[in-house]
């Protein structure tokens, strides 16, 4: 399977658009999380990780002034082409980077862009911009993935997950999901690999997208954004917004208040 598959970093990739749409492009589970805890529209938001615009287009329909960034331009080409009036506006801009020189009246950060940070500095970096660009007491939404303690006793084996896509046309796609951490890491290893299976007339295509994302606890991510200036309001564990458990919950929902002035 070695030289079938593609790229091992396809995210900037046309292809992985079209994969991440099929995933998750109707996904709306989480739409009524932000909509509880947004400000009354109309005011600014602006989105982190905006991907293909599933989140910003309803929003920015529900009055909002929406600006979305990502790093990718397919992703952000798909979310101009799906937009319609009131369109959100689309920027290519790195989160740990923030150009603007504006204030947002809340900031999201949705399906776990946040553990995309592996970097300390990196994290610092984006939430220090995060607590300057928001209104005073503005409100930082935001979802993010804890590894659970099975995933933490494999010690460095895989955990194998899969799932099927039926596509409009006939195709198919296979996608296999190897998950993995280190004793005492604080980094989730994963592995996505895409088995497009076309119909006849088109040959098929495999493809693999391996990545980091960060896997600290509810603690240690209370504590940074405590350091950060931030007071958190709500927290919860799954999008029915039950209250947060560390035992039982693997998604963590928070709402965070800006406070004090973040450290330097």
């Amino acid at each position: 399977m070695g030289e079938d598959i593609r790229a091992n970093r396809i995210y900037g990739h046309a292809r992985y658009t079209a994969l991440y749409d099929l995933e998750l492009g109707n996904f709306r589970e989480d739409l009524p999380f932000y909509r509880r805890h947004l400000p009354t529209a109309p005011c600014t938001i602006l989105e982190l990780g905006c991907g293909s615009g599933r989140i910003s287009r309803p929003l920015a329909a529900d009055g909002y002034s929406l600006t979305g960034i990502d790093l990718s331009f397919p992703m952000l080409a798909a979310a101009g082409r799906a937009a319609s009036p009131p369109a959100p506006h689309y920027a290519c801009m790195d989160m740990t980077a923030l150009a603007f020189r504006t204030t947002f009246a809340a900031i999201i950060a949705p399906y776990n862009t946040l553990n995309l940070l592996t970097k300390p500095e990196g994290l610092h970096s984006c939430l220090s911009q995060i607590h300057r660009l928001l209104a005073a007491d503005g409100v930082l939404l935001l979802q993010l993935y804890l590894p659970d303690e099975g995933l933490r006793a494999l010690e460095g084996k895989k955990r194998f997950q899969f799932q099927i896509f039926d596509c409009p046309d006939g195709s198919k796609v296979i996608k296999e999901i190897l998950k993995s951490t280190e004793p005492q890491s604080c980094l989730v290893d994963i592995s996505e690999r895409y088995y497009l299976r076309f119909r006849k007339e088109h040959p098929n295509e495999d493809w693999q997208y391996t990545y980091q994302i960060l896997g600290y606890g509810f603690e240690q991510w209370l504590k940074i954004f405590t350091d950060q200036g931030f007071r958190l309001e709500a927290a919860y564990g799954d999008y029915d917004l039950a209250p947060f458990v560390p035992e039982e919950h693997t998604t963590l929902l928070l709402v965070l208040r800006k406070g004090a002035s973040s450290p330097q």
